[in-house]
């Protein structure tokens, strides 16, 4: 009985955390937490590894298989969490050279993350690229979203800001 009861449970759990709807918005708010968060950044990886089917889902999708790697010891799980997450995220940006968001994403990973890992040769022309184009961006708190995080991240100068921000 107690058996029976302990399955039923589980199944529910199982079917409530494959029930929760990708909130896209919930994810951009708490993209450069999961780097820190383990519990978050998996409860995201399962989600948008289950949900993710658009471009910018299946980019914060690879973003967060990179900031997996951060959380686990074994070193050929962090190389297979970072080399599964680049290849995915530059995938998406095959296909889609001129999303701004996953140019934001690519941006924000290179500029963060060790350069041994060989990841950094972007930077510079997504940087450009966001200065020239997220004032095209149509929604407004995506790029409000974008702006304050780079913003805050101390890679543009006051000038280059001002063009980041209008």
């Amino acid at each position: 009985m107690i058996r029976v009861l302990l399955i039923a449970f589980v199944l529910l759990i199982t079917d409530d955390i494959k029930a929760q709807k990708l909130d896209l918005n919930a994810v951009r708010n708490d993209f450069n937490k999961g780097v820190k968060d383990e519990k978050l950044c998996k409860r995201y990886l399962d989600l948008l590894d289950d949900q993710a089917d658009t471009p910018v889902e299946r980019g914060y999708a690879a973003a967060f298989h990179m900031f997996m790697a951060k959380h686990t010891s074994n070193p050929f799980k962090k190389m297979g969490f970072f080399k599964d997450g680049r290849d995915r995220l530059e995938k998406e940006l095959k296909s889609n050279p001129n999303n701004v968001e996953l140019r934001f994403i690519r941006l924000s990973i290179q500029y963060h993350i060790p350069k041994y890992l060989g990841y950094h040769d972007a930077i510079k022309g997504d940087k450009d690229y966001l200065k020239n184009n997220l004032h095209k961006l149509d929604d407004k708190f995506t790029k409000e979203k974008i702006y304050k995080y780079l913003k805050g991240a101390n890679m543009y100068t006051t000038e280059e800001l001002a063009l980041l921000g209008r």
